[in-house]
């Protein structure tokens, strides 16, 4: 009780202190929605348009969009930030504003690599950075014949990293199976956003959920997690039930479990990390078999659904029977159960009840209550489909506002829950993703949306206005690791937060959040001191952070590191996914480097294993297995020598992988050898945005679909400047017509 005191005596301290900063100027917000739903949701549009300026005291801008051209949204929105007073910090876009979809910039995805070859509705990346982050450029290609998505290229004439200018959310509801649903659907959801703000509730619980494959289903990093929560939401402590956790494994059919878990009325923040798709939570395997007749069974579903699978892309299953019964001699009877469509449709319905689908809302009646929802899996945010997974939970009855969730397919090995503590303290979701921001991670629903904090620190304006001494002041005195975690982010570029400092804090901070905030920054910041960073992270209490360092250890590629990662290699008790990290990262240590740190460490460590030479030779044999695999590929690249077929083949490879001491190797000027040809050309820029490079003197246009030329093409924004009058809520965009 003694330590909450002090802390709200400091809390209350610090909003004395910055109570200049609580009588800025207020922001603006852009209200962007398409002429029908306007029509359509008028009255409930008011009521949440009225709650932005009464309850969260924004300049609300309505942006009616008549035309349905993204080039004349992007225009009003640049101009309504650049605002001279109340200029907008953020925007909505509701119903049907047509849908970015951005090409040629997979580097600025987490996760998402797919050929330009496959066809343009599945190889682009649906993004509303287009509309929000205004460093990046784009030309136009196309609009689709089918969708209301307008196909662009990035340009290498602007920024290669992903830099929100604006946070933004989505709210699209879509007709499904039933025509004209969407506005009903949309007037539902605007009275369920206003009513949140009109009553707006303190954090209550948070939700943890892990399906199979998720984190490598390492159980040190699921433990982390979980501590992490407590760390990010301390207010929850003094609350009964507050931090809840299931895994897929907790029982053989985890699905309506879950589904109650969801359901339950009280549950503010939901992290859900799985396997999934636009229209699917993958939430578990077929359960594993703990008998023999369950192994028998568990052998006869894998068969049929391998003959499933042949039946599906027609090929010839008679000869793949023939050929599983001789590979595994399978005796006659399990042959005769291959083809029981009584058991085929047994494993059909058990498979239905491992994964959430679509049709699961309205057959169980599905409302979830999770205010908040992290959709750590793929494709789950497609809010540019008919229908989505997100889609689904903010628009349900249910209690649940917005997500976080990807377009796409994302990389799970990542932070998922960073800044999350900021939530309690209430932070708008939009700015979480601002934050931290990828091509294809949005907010699914209001971005607004905001708890009611415990302490106010006044946050929201402090991120969109604050001055560098109010972050000081708040990496001193503030007792929570997210505020202080959001101060070092927010002083990155100050020159008085050096990379002694940020190195300080990764050594000393005795906050997880701290410590992998101040090594990310040390890592942008590319500093002569990351060696050491990497060094200390390496062997951190924190298993994410350990794991960061040695992804970062395996780009870098600094010959001073082979010991470092030797001590992963022959560590005992090195977690899943550092041990395969590790691993994989000798491929970039020359032998001469790496294999005689590693036999030094298996000395070290042998009078503490039992049969120390057996242990010895199992890591010593991956090291040569594995050490200095790509030197002689990344050489030959380096060089031009490498053949355009197999420069295509490595281009994603070592985008991902490439050591960052071999860059300045890479001959980018127009005149080298591997310039001189434009797919080369082309491949040359990839590698190089993959490090957020634009080589100056080397750009590649769009290119004609057909002809396979390589230009440029120029598309004029062609719109109207918004009137100056300043009780005008309502701006009409008009658009001239491109030029083609």
């Amino acid at each position: 009780m003694r330590k909450r005191n002090i802390y709200s005596i400091i809390s209350l301290w610090c909003v004395l202190f910055f109570c200049p900063t609580l009588h800025a100027e207020r922001k603006g917000f852009a209200v962007v929605i398409d002429s029908i739903s306007y029509q359509q949701a008028q009255h409930e549009l008011a009521e949440y348009i009225r709650a932005l300026e009464s309850k969260q005291h924004f300049k609300v801008y309505t942006v009616v969009d008549r035309w349905g051209v993204p080039d004349s949204i992007r225009a009003t929105l640049k101009g309504l930030h650049a605002r001279p007073h109340e200029a907008i910090i953020g925007a909505v876009f509701i119903g049907d504003i047509p849908i970015p979809m951005i090409r040629d910039a997979q580097h600025l995805c987490s996760a998402f690599k797919m050929s330009q070859k496959m066809p343009w509705q599945e190889s682009s990346v649906p993004s509303d950075r287009y509309y929000d982050d205004f460093s990046l450029q784009f030309d136009f290609l196309k609009r689709d014949s089918t969708a209301p998505y307008y196909y662009y290229s990035l340009s290498a004439r602007g920024s290669q990293q992903v830099h929100l200018d604006l946070f933004s959310g989505r709210i699209r509801p879509t007709d499904g199976d039933m025509p004209g649903s969407r506005y009903t659907k949309l007037k539902a959801y605007l009275q369920k956003a206003t009513e949140a703000k009109l009553h707006p509730e303190r954090m209550m619980s948070v939700f943890v959920y892990t399906g199979s494959g998720s984190l490598s289903e390492s159980k040190t990093a699921h433990i982390d997690e979980m501590a992490s929560m407590h760390a990010h939401f301390p207010s929850l402590a003094h609350r009964p039930n507050a931090y809840r956790y299931m895994d897929y494994s907790d029982e053989k059919l985890i699905k309506q479990k879950l589904m109650n878990a969801l359901m339950s009325p009280d549950l503010s923040v939901a992290f859900m990390h799985h396997h999934g798709d636009y229209d699917t939570q993958y939430l578990s395997a077929w359960p594993k078999p703990s008998t023999a007749e369950e192994a028998r069974e568990y052998l006869l579903h894998c068969y049929r659904s391998s003959l499933n699978r042949a039946r599906h892309f027609g090929y010839d299953t008679d000869s793949i029977r023939r050929n599983l019964q001789s590979r595994d001699q399978l005796p006659d009877a399990w042959m005769a159960e291959l083809d029981d469509s009584a058991l085929a449709k047994d494993d059909s319905l058990e498979s239905a009840m491992t994964n959430i689908v679509l049709s699961d809302f309205a057959r169980y009646a599905f409302r979830p209550n999770c205010r908040v929802a992290f959709w750590d899996a793929c494709y789950n945010g497609s809010w540019h489909r008919e229908n989505c997974i997100a889609n689904e939970y903010i628009f349900q009855p249910g209690k649940t506002i917005c997500g976080l969730g990807g377009s796409v397919n994302v990389l799970q090995d990542k932070w998922p829950d960073r800044f999350a503590g900021l939530l309690e303290q209430g932070v708008m979701i939009g700015f979480l993703n601002q934050l931290n921001p990828d091509l294809e991670m949005h907010v699914v629903g209001d971005p607004t949306f905001a708890f009611l904090p415990e302490q106010d620190h006044s946050l929201n304006d402090l991120i969109s206005s604050g001055k560098q001494k109010d972050w000081k002041r708040l990496l001193r005195h503030s007792l929570h690791p997210d505020i202080q975690a959001l101060a070092l982010h927010q002083l990155q570029e100050s020159k008085e937060l050096s990379d002694q400092h940020l190195l300080e804090y990764l050594k000393t901070s005795p906050y997880e959040s701290v410590r992998l905030e101040a090594f990310l920054l040390l890592q942008q910041r590319h500093s002569d001191d990351f060696v050491s960073a990497i060094e200390n992270a390496a062997d951190d209490n924190f298993e994410l952070l350990q794991r960061f360092a040695v992804n970062a250890l395996i780009k870098n590629g600094d010959p001073r590191l082979a010991n470092t990662l030797a001590g992963k290699l022959c560590d005992v008790n090195t977690s899943a996914r550092v041990a395969f990290n590790a691993l994989q990262g000798t491929q970039f240590f020359s032998r001469q480097n790496l294999l005689p740190a590693v036999e030094d460490r298996l000395r070290q460590v042998a009078p503490y294993v039992v049969q120390p030479e057996t242990y010895a030779k199992g890591v010593l044999k991956n090291a040569e297995n594995y050490a200095g695999r790509w030197n002689e590929e990344i050489e030959k690249l380096c060089k031009g020598e490498m053949s355009h077929k197999r420069i295509r083949a490595q281009t994603c490879f070592d985008t991902n992988q490439f050591h960052a001491n071999l860059l300045p190797a890479l001959p980018l000027a127009p005149s080298s050898r591997l310039c001189r040809h434009a797919k080369r050309r082309r491949t040359a820029v990839t590698v190089a945005r993959g490090f957020g490079m634009a080589p100056p003197g080397l750009y590649f246009g769009t290119g004609s679909p057909r002809s396979g030329k390589t230009h440029e093409r120029h598309f004029p924004l062609g719109t109207s400047a918004p009137r100056s009058s300043e009780n005008l809520q309502t701006i009409e965009i008009t658009l001239i017509e491109q030029e083609t």
